[in-house]
């Protein structure tokens, strides 16, 4: 290894890399069985609402002990429902399968009668699974992430102890509210939580403690149907408070809320004075900052109630039956907060999110029964949720508290049952209980993608109160009489949308807002692609973590919660949203969805409010240091629009409504087509400003309708554009920095008019131009800076640092013709002539300088060795002549049997040297324009990262192909995102590709013409398990990058980078990520230079070059203006000469490579760098015995019995050992670097 220290701070991603090798490793051991098909018992029919009304069938407290109900899985009875008409599986058919099965295993000794069974498995688990792989796949994630119920012991005592706890508290006193509340923080030390709003100081009602009615094991835990993440699963237990401590009207004014609260105050006495060291904390219960909830935490003092291996958090929810307050009354329409000076409940506006929360209270039991029922009807139902909710956390919607997003795993698990019961188009089913849990999932996630959950609400049952006639105390518009109060209007005009549970009273998804139901639609759908796809995409799928606001979106903005409010907020809506936080979420929402419209594919609105508290302590303020995160997802065809057309003129209402909301952006235009319509313009010039523009229309919103201003915003979208573009110390009269707006249009331009200049001249050549080619960075838009045309007349007034000239590559192809020589040598020179004649006829022409060039450093006679260099629109076009003949006389030579080895040699690296120039290039450059043209961002991504890693000193150990092969896989297979829009996320994405690729043994492969075949993927990685296994050491190919055209994927890879500078890019991309993420969250805009400086002091020494001298330091991320100014008086050492691609720096690395070969390893950035490093090969400075020809300045040493190196002691003895003189090593590069090299400091 060489001695080169890594960065060691960054982890490795989660679940991810290890379960890809799990499944590597048994994808071919492991058989695929078929899907056991179970008996049902024997079933009675009951309706949904008779389920909901009859909770004890289910789950009763008295019939047996709920605790070991929720261990077990039982509870109670085991009634299914089975009539949704699919045909079951009789005792009969039971036991003739059961035969058939029998016979079958007796059977496996005839091989056909096994090899049919293997084929029917192997059909039945393609039906069921997608492909065998997939089922494999699935299978191993259910492994991993499943929870062993069979290990919580401590946890089944801890929920035995809460109970006995629970039923052993005596009944309390009537007591006033604030009495109850000044007594316990004075005597218990607790402080009752009461939320907001808290109950007025004058309040007169009572509260009166009674033992729970029953207490409930409820949720994921009771269905079993936990999932492993990163952090602890909530274990629920919902307490039954009784009926008779709420009186009639306790559902109105927030004292159902108040009581709750001082319910669960008594609930964490109980258990603090029991003494059993459980860590007592409260929360909200799902955000809703109306119901706190009591977490109770293990000890971890290693009792028998130390449930601390478990990895959960035991959620006390307490609850009510379903009978305390009149459903009616909760309605969506109804509203039940009224201020005391507000007498005319029909001025009231409903409250919706109010009468949701208190309603949610009495339905935990009766929709885990629903669950349960289908669970027990459906074999796959759980490990289907299961796959759903990791599929949902790696999105950030599993659970409220991860993005403030209302959605959960839940809903999804009650859209499933839903489907299953007939939730299909036109009341069929679209979910069958025998479907596996893949079919399952697909299905639920498909319902999800395409239903309109924005005008068609999910009822997963009716109420039987909905076409009931109770008016009392409503508002008019919302009376039976005229629309039913559970109707599927009355749900929608209250809620963005509606998932009512199988009572047909609650919306279940009364917290989800239109923004985040567009945002699981939005992933449904990218997962539909997924499943669709012929490839396989389970790590996309189910491994990769989503959302990460880095690499999933192409615009991200933060800001704090303003102090102040916003007008809309008024005491209405604060009756129903009391947390400002989600009420201003939404409008961020609703604001930016109507401001972007398409021109953003997804809007998600973020946010984690204060979690918890000490019980001992007040409620924090949920508003008071809430930041809410927004991640944009941009549309590639419209983000860059310049105007935003409205309504017609004459359209007097809609022209109003979008001039009151564009306000003074808003004008009246008239267009082409004699249309004047309202419009918005935002008018800018050049690419990186026109990705602006959302940035801009989203400040102006923000400040228009929600007050926030834009120093209040934190916005990440364009702060890496100053990094591919040239400093501004460079001075304007040097380089244009107007060229940004142009972009590469000026070289392309060129480009366009010299190859019909060549062209032209073709009539003067004895053979006629077939086809002129590109093949350079420039020209294919990934140069990191874009191309300036130089002034070459002045080009004594340029200084040494900006006298470098770049040689734009061009292939000029000639029509195959009999008339060339059939002997290489004398192709090569008539090649010459071609050259020469080419120059005399553009001088003569056109005037244009132009210069043939014989490269004379090229000793192999068979090979390509020039190139004439025409200097056209202050570019230099390097022309090189491309000839069919000359491969087939090179393949000729490799394959005679006549010719000798040695010249065999030489026309193998001449071929070879030929197809890179002629093939590769040529057919790379056509693959990443057209890649440029289908993805904007995709240009600014590789010039970003090749910047990236100029500044990390790597720009010699990768070539320039390498790199955008690299950038191109994040777009052509951006999965689990889609492809990037902006450059900054580009940028990310490549990062993280980098810092997580298990090069060592996975291949890259780029199909960037999306021709690839299921049989060339196989091939490439045939040939890349073929490579390791024949050089399992890596001394070539470490990164193995296969296309369509390059299937061994070594094209650009064979030789660099070795195997410990990829280790250090993968090092360097960790580290880089993870700055990059510590940027984001502390908004810290100048830190971003971090990501573009590198270590120094990881290097054995550096050598400071003289800026003056190197040809290309005004391309330097941040040069020094003296270097890059010339007084009036003085002009360039180089004088008035043109030199073309001269870079003394480039010649003096290679200059230290070729001498010393594995002794020590360079880096330096070739991009204006002003700095080599050098590493020392520890193999090879480790002492060896002294002979001749050692290879490098030598020194004798001693080595001491405990293996120190020490310098000779002159004492006269005959040293057996030596190693490298690193001091004279040194002085040598210094000496050939005379004039450029200023210092060499060493670690």
């Amino acid at each position: 290894m060489w001695n080169l220290p890594l960065f060691d701070k960054v982890t490795r991603p989660s679940m991810a890399p290890a379960l890809k090798r799990k499944l590597k490793h048994s994808g071919q051991q492991k058989q695929q069985n078929k899907i056991a098909k179970t008996e049902p018992d024997q079933l009675t029919k009951r309706s949904v609402n008779e389920e909901s009304d009859e909770q004890s069938d289910y789950i009763g407290d008295d019939d047996e002990d709920l605790m070991e109900a929720a261990r077990t899985g039982k509870y109670g009875s085991d009634y299914e429902e089975n009539d949704d008409g699919w045909e079951e599986q009789s005792d009969e058919d039971a036991d003739s399968e059961e035969d058939a099965n029998a016979e079958d295993s007796q059977s496996k000794s005839d091989d056909k009668e096994m090899m049919g069974g293997e084929l029917e498995g192997l059909k039945e688990t393609t039906e069921l699974y997608k492909s065998n792989m997939f089922k494999l796949e699935i299978d191993e994630l259910l492994a991993e992430v499943n929870v062993n119920y069979e290990k919580h012991k401590a946890l089944q005592k801890a929920l035995h102890y809460l109970k006995e706890t629970f039923d052993k508290i005596p009944d309390g006193k009537e007591t006033l509210l604030n009495v109850l509340q000044t007594g316990m923080e004075r005597k218990d030390k607790i402080s009752i939580p009461f939320l907001r709003p808290h109950p007025p100081v004058d309040a007169q009602y009572k509260f009166k403690f009674q033992k729970p009615t029953a207490v409930h094991v409820v949720g994921s835990y009771a269905l079993k149907s936990v999932t492993k993440t990163k952090g602890y699963f909530n274990v629920d237990v919902a307490v039954e408070m009784p009926s008779s401590i709420f009186q009639e009207k306790d559902h109105m004014n927030n004292r159902y809320f108040h009581k709750r609260s001082c319910y669960l105050a008594v609930l964490s006495k109980a258990i603090k004075d029991s003494n059993a060291g459980f860590n007592l904390e409260f929360s909200t219960f799902n955000g809703d900052i109306r119901k706190p909830v009591l977490l109770v935490k293990p000890s971890g003092d290693k009792s028998d109630l130390d449930f601390t291996k478990s990895r959960c958090i035991i959620r006390i929810l307490p609850s009510i039956a379903s009978d305390v307050f009149r459903v009616q009354r909760l309605a969506p329409g109804r509203n039940n907060v009224r201020p005391k000076e507000e007498s005319d409940a029909t001025a009231l506006k409903p409250t919706p999110q109010y009468n949701a929360s208190v309603l949610t209270d009495s339905t935990f039991t009766a929709n885990l029964a629903f669950l349960y029922q289908h669970s027990k009807n459906t074999p796959a139902f759980k490990d289907a949720i299961v796959l759903a909710r990791t599929w949902l956390f790696q999105r950030g919607l599993a659970r409220e508290e991860q993005t403030g997003s209302g959605f959960s795993s839940f809903l999804f698990a009650m859209l499933m049952g839903y489907l299953l019961q007939g939730g299909g188009s036109g009341g069929g089913k679209k979910l069958s209980p025998s479907h596996s849990s893949y079919q399952l999932l697909r299905g639920t996630i498909d319902f999800i993608a395409n239903h309109d959950f924005a005008s068609q609400p999910v009822f997963i049952g009716r109420s039987e109160n909905e076409e009931v006639g109770v008016n009392d105390g409503v508002p008019w518009t919302y009376r039976i009489s005229y629309k039913p109060q559970f109707s599927a209007e009355s749900f929608m005009a209250n809620y963005d949308v509606a998932i009512v549970d199988p009572s047909g009273a609650l919306n279940l998804a009364a917290r989800v807002n239109l923004s985040t139901i567009l945002q699981v639609q939005y992933e449904a759908k990218l997962a539909m692609k997924y499943f669709n796809d012929t490839a396989d995409r389970f790590e996309p799928l189910f491994l990769k973590n989503v959302n990460d606001m880095k690499m999933r979106f192409d615009n991200v903005f933060r800001l704090s919660l303003p102090e102040s409010r916003i007008k809309q907020y008024n005491g209405a809506i604060e009756a129903d949203y009391p947390s400002y936080h989600t009420f201003f979420a939404k409008k961020i929402g609703e604001v930016m969805k109507r401001g972007l419209s398409n021109r953003a594919e997804l809007i998600s609105v973020q946010y984690t409010a204060p979690a918890t508290w000490q019980i001992s302590e007040s409620a924090p303020s949920f508003d008071g240091n809430v930041t809410i995160t927004v991640g944009l997802v941009l549309n590639s065809d419209n983000a860059a629009r310049l105007v935003d057309q409205g309504p017609d003129a004459q359209q007097v209402q809609e022209a109003k409504e979008f001039r009151e909301f564009w306000g003074k952006k808003a004008e009246l235009r008239r267009f082409k087509d004699g249309s004047i319509l309202e419009s918005v313009v935002w008018e800018t010039k050049g690419y990186e400003n026109r990705t602006l523009i959302v940035r801009r229309i989203v400040s102006y919103l923000l400040q228009l309708h929600l007050d926030v201003s834009t120093e209040n915003v934190q916005y990440w979208a364009g702060q890496l554009y100053p990094y591919i573009n040239y400093a501004k110390t460079v001075p304007s009269s040097l380089f244009s920095h107007d060229l940004a707006i142009a972009g590469f249009q000026p070289v392309t331009t060129a480009y366009t008019e010299f190859a019909k200049l060549v062209r032209s001249v073709d009539d003067a050549l004895p053979i006629l131009i077939g086809n002129i080619y590109p093949a350079s960075s420039s020209l294919r838009q990934a140069s990191p800076l874009l191309p300036h045309p130089t002034d070459f007349d002045n080009i004594t007034f340029y200084p040494t640092s900006a006298r470098y000239i770049e040689a734009i590559d061009v292939i000029v192809q000639l029509e195959r013709s009999s008339k060339w020589p059939e002997d290489l040598s004398a192709v090569q020179k008539v090649k010459h002539a071609f050259y020469l004649k080419m120059s005399e006829e553009i001088k003569a022409r056109y005037g244009h300088t132009s210069v043939v060039v014989d490269d004379v450093w090229e000793k192999n006679e068979l090979a390509i060795r020039g190139w004439v260099d025409v200097y056209y629109g202050g570019f230099v076009f390097r022309c090189h002549i491309h000839l069919d003949q000359e491969k087939e006389l090179l393949e000729k030579i490799i394959t005679s049997k006549t010719e000798s080895k040695a010249k065999k040699e030489l026309a193998q690296r001449a071929l070879e040297k030929y197809e890179r120039i002629f093939h590769y290039r040529q057919r790379h450059t056509f693959a990443i324009q057209a890649l440029c043209a289908r993805s904007t961002a995709f240009s600014p991504t590789m010039r970003l990262i090749k910047r990236w890693f100029g500044a990390h000193l790597l720009t010699n150990h990768l070539s320039e192909e390498l790199i955008e092969l690299i950038c191109a896989y994040t777009f052509v297979e951006s999965h689990p995102w889609a492809p990037a829009v902006n450059a900054f996320t580009g940028f990310a994405r490549v990062l993280g590709l980098l810092a997580t690729w298990d090069w060592q043994n996975t291949p890259l492969i780029v199909d960037i013409e999306g021709e690839m075949t299921a049989s060339d993927r196989d091939t490439i990685m045939e040939r890349f398990a073929h490579l390791r296994s024949q050089n399992p050491k890596i001394t070539h190919g470490a990164f193995v990058v296969a296309t369509t055209k390059d299937l061994d994927g070594l094209r650009w890879t064979y030789s660099k980078p070795c195997k410990v500078v990829a280790s250090r890019i993968q090092a360097l991309a960790r580290a880089s990520c993870t700055v990059l993420d510590e940027i984001i969250q502390s908004g810290e805009e100048k830190n971003i230079k971090r990501l573009f400086v590198t270590p120094m002091q990881d290097y054995s020494a550096v050598i400071q070059l003289n800026p003056e001298r190197c040809t290309r330091y005004f391309q330097n991320l941040h040069p020094n203006q003296k270097y890059l100014s010339l007084t009036q008086e003085s002009t360039s050492e180089l004088g008035n000469k043109v030199y073309v691609q001269f870079d003394p720096v480039a010649d003096f690395v290679k200059d230290i490579e070729n001498t010393y070969g594995d002794l020590l390893l360079v880096f330096y950035d070739k991009y204006g760098g002003d700095k080599i490093a050098l590493v020392w090969n520890p193999v090879k400075i480790t002492p060896q015995l002294w002979k001749l020809r050692l290879g490098y300045n030598s020194i004798p040493v001693d080595m001491s019995k405990k293996g120190t190196l020490k310098p000779s002691n002159e004492t006269g003895e005959i040293l057996k050992l030596a190693a490298p003189n690193f001091a004279a090593i040194l002085s040598e590069i210094e000496r050939f670097g005379e004039g450029l090299v200023e210092s060499i400091e060493t670690a």
